[in-house]
């Protein structure tokens, strides 16, 4: 006797993982528990991913700027007049790290999302980055990030 209880496979079922671009609002985002099978849950999602992307664009320049700041701070030693425990202890360091986590960890999820291959969900996530690049790129100190890894 077979005893199913709507476990992630019925969603798989009704949902199937395609690894080619599609169409459609049936989609498992990220987890089997988080499948959208009606069109408004799915518009909500790809709205969110929309902002999610252009938060991230936010995200970097954000702490560019933050950089920019504590590096020029009057009165502040130099970092090259800094100790390693000074540096590695301080507080913009400690503040960086953290924003760096939160950063790679929106980029990644930011590719999972595009790799669902869903024509709707990757349009909103390159959407949602060019919309960010134009309201937060004009801050940006060079052309080129040389140490920008993801995205």
């Amino acid at each position: 006797m077979d005893h199913n209880h709507g476990g992630p496979d019925d969603m798989e079922m009704l949902c199937p993982m395609q690894m080619s671009f599609h169409g459609g609002s049936c989609e498992i985002i990220l987890f089997p528990s988080w499948a959208t099978t009606e069109v408004g849950a799915f518009v909500g999602a790809t709205i969110g991913f929309f902002l999610l992307a252009f938060a991230y664009e936010g995200l970097k320049y954000g702490r560019e700027l933050l950089h920019a700041t504590d590096v020029i701070k009057p009165g502040a030693p130099s970092p090259a007049k800094r100790t390693l425990r000074e540096a590695l202890l301080s507080r913009a360091h400690v503040v960086q790290t953290v924003l760096h986590l939160l950063q790679v960890t929106v980029s990644y999820i930011l590719m999972l999302i595009v790799m669902t291959y869903n024509y709707y969900l990757c349009l909103a996530v390159v959407l949602g980055a060019m919309c960010g690049y134009y309201v937060f790129g004009w801050v940006r100190n060079s052309a080129v990030d040389p140490t920008e890894h993801c995205n």
